[in-house]
């Protein structure tokens, strides 16, 4: 309808224009924005009291000849609120602003059951700009938060199809990590539900930083609070249907350069004869066979609209990702339901409905020997994939290599993982009298997912490799209801605003998993290569019934859990003269995860706020200031973070336990102690201090936030491990302790968080800047009396030790190791080196093969010997800084958008370097270390030799170069990345007039385009994934490593 009122109103400009003289006309010449500074094509200029007018072009600039002076002229666009402006004379640049009339969007925030103006917001809250993230060709809600947000980090570490990154607000919250909540259209969500759905559907996000604004929230939000609205439909619009399609490719970074045949020989020469009968015909490059160039595809469709009483939206999604990695892939789809009705003036109803169905191909197993980036270092160049008879390629000499045919194992394995999901809620609004609304809603999350896996048996050239067939089954349902009731109040008296509300929240989750596992199946069929399908034969129920009669061969296990919570809560706002603002919220909750006298929790919190701007000594004083704004608040919040009835004890059957021995009977089953109780486990509690400056600067063009705050989290919750001598063992086996959930110890966050954004348009060029930093610092507290240190974390198979120690005021998860002096230049060194560690009643100053070309290990106690008391803390994986900013261009129809994010100041420990800096147990090497290792005759160049011949036999590593933890496998972990980058173009009003379409634009997206940084030969961010990127282990790059991937892709986006 407007597009037809504009037309209208050209016509009737020429119109006027040929009616009259131009010498007896004015001149007025401007553009409208919007209140970000945008230009707002299509929007009609109206002299008032006449039929002159004309239309805003794309860039919103337009021309108009009054008839007479003084005028005034009617501004209006759909989505607008209409505006009068006076004209007393000709202007050339009269710039017009105006405001959304969605002020949901823009000046109303959703937070805490209620909505509130954003200038009055108290808290530490995050905004993401909506119409940015429209134009990313995005994967998950990660991707939209990653870099823009001050004081939240996003980590994608892994190019993995399936990987969904972890979100971490302030730093690390506990000994356990924290994850924040997600709270979808109002209702908290159950686990991840909102990192997984889909971008497209997603008009807002918010986050939620301080206690202050998540307390409303209680127990879940300790880890702070993602508030997601998704779209609905705008009422009194007629039906729009808009189509995304997107296609692209990406390729693998920080892939390992392997020797190729010639060198390989080489390098073994080093230490021991080449195996006879090697084909050096055969050059095989392993990372090019089991690596590829992935695909991706992203299609999306929506019709929203509405009339005056309804409104509504549904969308489908359908997203498949070829994986890099050989025979792995990834396959959503997801449609979604929005609508909201009223049934009469003080009703109102709505719902929203959500279902994700995932089909996964996962890439190999992982573990240390087994996975993406390892397969290739355990694979020899002179061994063909396949022969030329289709059988699987292998070394004549098999006895002398260990690492098998790894494109037989990567290929004759089978895994799939299907996953159906769906969440929603409905609501129903009432408005019994003026100003109190009464709102219950009710939502449910559900889950069915099953895990596959079919090892097939296969053959290297005639000898077996993996003589049976195995079989794993993984099969979990989770559900999860939500429901509250809120009565909320506002109203008005004078210069005095008060809102108030009271609600009550109850939950309920339950989860319940069974797993099975069948090795050495007798299968009496034989095929070469799985591919998407099973075997033909192949029968699960047949090979249930073939398994060999001992029962090592088979495996199950059942979990099931359930958990319960109701709440309470109650929030007051308070406003005078819109200039002193007060809040305050209390929550009670009660959870049956802790004995009956603990359950119940109650997280006060309060907030105050100053704005300046509106006093009198300011107001309207300083021109370049447009809004300041002072605030503080103080609050707490729960964390009930542990395993259900942790404080109920339990028995458990065990096979193989020594109850009593009888003549001739052995071992016996019998029951013992399944789980050790603590009745007195409680809340761990959460609180923040925070003091805050909001800005606003050249019309609110510039804002700024600057925020500081200390988070102290105290009784956290942890498992410990009890000492043996309590007698408290896992069944038969003595070494395997039980783990005790306790209340343990007392961490601290401080940090400065800064977010600066400016908008502005230089005639056809539009600009939008934004820049975010947040600095934190993490200490331990406390151990609740106790001093002694945790360690954690593993880097590899063959890494010995721990990587990570916690300890009392130091920050959490630190590197621990040995430090080092460089290489041992020479034997005369290394003799003076033993002469003193016997001089002080040591055989060796480490290890007797200690020797030229091996790393320098510090004495730092004295003693003349290396042992574990020179180890000492190496590193730090916590950054000091992370940031991101992005820069938005726009000229004409077309438009770029770039987005950056990285870290600094933190440490990351490398422990691949077992793998691709030696050769060990037949593995291949690496190119750079081929060219610059002591082994191979070329000088003391930083790369430790890996081991010595002894006679005919090779020693590996006895100086542990590549086992011991050490800073030589530290490396700097800062970086910045280019996230995303987007270059687009609009067609013009006139081509999609043609076209009868309300809009089309095609895009060209990059993602990891690159990244800058120090760290050598691996992705510095790689650190954080993978099992050792829990908060007692961070930064530890393990062989569990899916490379990272950087994707080129192409769409096309159009509605009518």
């Amino acid at each position: 309808m407007h597009k037809f009122l504009s037309i209208v109103l050209l016509m009737l400009t020429f119109f006027a224009r040929a009616q009259q003289p131009a010498a007896q006309g004015i001149v007025i010449k401007g553009v409208v924005v919007s209140e970000q500074h945008e230009p707002v094509p299509g929007a009609s200029i109206l002299e008032a009291g006449t039929s002159n007018g004309v239309a805003t072009d794309q860039q919103g600039r337009f021309s108009i000849t009054l008839s007479k002076l003084p005028a005034t002229l009617t501004v209006r666009n759909v989505g607008f609120d209409p505006r009068s402006i006076a004209v007393n004379g000709p202007q050339n640049a009269l710039r017009i602003i105006l405001t959304s009339t969605s002020q949901q969007l823009r000046d109303i925030v959703v937070i805490g059951y209620s909505a509130q103006k954003k200038a009055n917001l108290l808290g530490a809250v995050s905004s993401v700009d909506t119409k940015e993230l429209s134009k990313m060709a995005v994967t998950g809600v990660g991707s939209l938060l990653q870099g823009r947000a001050a004081g939240v980090q996003v980590t994608s570490a892994s190019g993995d199809p399936r990987s969904t990154g972890t979100v971490v607000i302030r730093g690390v919250g506990n000994i356990r990590g924290m994850s924040p909540l997600y709270v979808i259209d109002g209702v908290p969500a159950i686990g991840n539900t909102g990192f997984n759905m889909n971008p497209r559907d997603i008009e807002n996000i918010q986050v939620l930083r301080d206690a202050s604004s998540a307390a409303i929230y209680g127990a879940r939000a300790a880890g702070g609070v993602i508030l997601i609205t998704t779209k609905k439909g705008s009422r009194k619009e007629r039906t729009n249907v808009d189509i995304s399609l997107n296609q692209g490719f990406s390729q693998g970074t920080f892939l390992p350069k392997l020797l190729g045949t010639s060198d390989y020989k080489k390098a073994w020469a080093a230490i021991t004869p080449a195996a006879s009968g090697w084909d050096e015909s055969v050059n095989t490059d392993w990372v090019k066979y089991l690596y590829r160039t992935g695909k991706e595809q992203n299609y999306n469709a929506s019709v929203s609209g509405g009339s005056e009483k309804q409104n509504y939206y549904v969308s489908a999604g359908y997203r498949r990702v070829d994986g890099i990695v050989t025979n792995s892939w990834s396959e959503r789809y997801s449609l979604r339901v929005n609508s909201d009705y009223d049934l009469g003036k003080r009703v109102k109803i709505g719902q929203r409905l959500n279902l994700y169905s995932y089909s996964d191909n996962p890439p190999v197993i992982t573990g240390n020997a087994s996975n993406a980036y390892a397969l290739p270092l355990r694979s020899s160049p002179m061994m063909r994939p396949k022969n030329d008879d289709g059988s699987w390629g292998g070394l004549p000499s098999a006895g002398n290599y260990n690492g098998g045919n790894w494109a037989a194992f990567v290929n004759t394995i089978n895994r799939r993982f299907n996953s159906l999901e769906t969440e929603g809620n409905l609501y129903i609004d009432v408005e019994p009298v003026t100003d109190l609304h009464i709102r219950a809603t009710g939502g449910g999350n559900f889950s069915s997912s099953m895990a596959r896996q079919f090892e097939g048996k296969w053959f290297v050239s005639g000898q077996i490799n993996q003589p049976q067939d195995n079989l794993r089954k993984q099969s979990s349902m989770a559900m999860a209801y939500v429901g509250n009731l809120v009565a909320s109040y506002s109203k008005k008296l004078g210069d005095h605003e008060i809102k108030a509300l009271v609600g009550t929240e109850g939950r309920r989750s339950s989860s319940d998993d069974l797993s099975g596992s069948i090795y050495a199946i007798n299968s009496a069929y034989s095929v070469p290569v799985i591919s998407d399908a099973f075997p033909v034969g192949f029968s699960e129920s047949s090979a249930l019934s073939n398994v060999p009669g001992n029962t090592s061969g088979r495996s199950t296990d059942m979990n099931y859990g359930i958990s319960r919570m109701l709440s309470y809560f109650g929030k007051v706002n308070y406003s005078y003269k819109n200039k002193y603002l007060f809040e305050a919220n209390l929550r009670q909750d009660i959870s049956d995860r802790f004995a009956p006298s603990y359950r119940t929790g109650n997280f006060p919190s309060a907030a105050a706020g100053w704005r300046l701007t509106e006093e009198g000594f300011l107001k309207n004083k300083l021109p370049v200031l447009s809004d300041l704004k002072l605030r503080a608040s103080y609050g707490s919040l729960g964390n009930d973070g542990v395993g259900s009835y942790v404080y109920i004890p339990s028995l458990a059957n065990y096979d193989k336990t020594q109850f009593n021995e009888l003549p001739g009977t052995g071992a016996v089953s019998g029951w013992g102690i399944g789980r050790v109780a603590n009745q007195s486990i409680h809340w761990e509690t959460v609180t923040t201090s925070n003091i805050g400056i909001d800005a606003g600067l050249f019309n609110n063009r510039l804002n700024v936030t600057l925020d500081y705050y200390i988070r102290d989290t105290k009784d956290m919750l942890y498992q410990r491990s009890l000492p043996v001598s309590t007698g408290m063992v896992n069944g038969h086996n003595a070494s395997d302790a039980y783990v005790l959930d306790m209340n343990l110890g007392k961490m601290r966050n401080t940090g400065v968080e800064i977010t600066l954004n400016y908008k502005e348009n230089f005639g056809k060029l539009g600009v939008n800047v934004g820049f975010n930093a947040a600095f934190n610092r993490n200490r331990i507290l406390s151990f609740g009396g106790e001093k002694l240190p945790i360690d954690a974390g593993t880097a590899g198979e063959y890494l010995s030790g721990a990587v990570a120690r916690t300890q009392l005021n130091s920050p959490i998860s630190q590197f621990f190791g040995f430090k080092t002096k460089g290489l041992i230049p020479d034997q005369k060194t290394m003799d003076e080196l033993n002469a003193k560690a016997q001089a002080k009643g040591n055989a060796y100053w480490y290890a007797s093969g200690s020797g030229p070309g091996d790393i320098w290990y510090e004495d730092l106690n004295g003693d003349g010997t290396i042992n574990d008391q020179d180890r000492t803390i190496i590193g730090n994986p916590l950054p000091k800084m992370t940031y991101g900013f992005n820069i938005g261009l726009t000229y004409g129809g077309f438009d770029l958008t770039a987005f950056f994010n990285g870290v600094y100041g933190n440490d990351i420990y490398n422990g691949m370097d077992g793998y691709y800096q030696s050769i060990y147990n037949d593995f291949n090497t690496t190119s750079h270390v081929f060219n610059s290792s002591f082994m191979y005759g070329n000088g003391l160049t930083g790369q430790p030799r890996f081991g010595y011949m002894n006679g005919n036999a090779f020693q590996y590593d006895p100086n542990g170069n590549y086992k011991r933890i050490s800073d030589y496998h530290i490396q700097k972990g800062s970086f910045l990345r280019l996230q995303n980058l987007q270059i687009g173009y609009n067609l013009p009003q006139k081509a999609l007039d043609r076209l009868k379409i309300r809009q089309l634009r095609v895009y060209y997206s990059g993602q990891n385009l690159f990244v800058i940084s120090k760290a050598k030969y691996v992705d510095p961010e790689a650190g954080f994934a993978g099992a050792n990127s829990s908060a007692l282990a961070q930064g530890i790059i393990s062989a569990e490593v899916y490379p990272k991937t950087r994707l080129h892709s192409f769409g096309i986006e159009f509605g009518f």
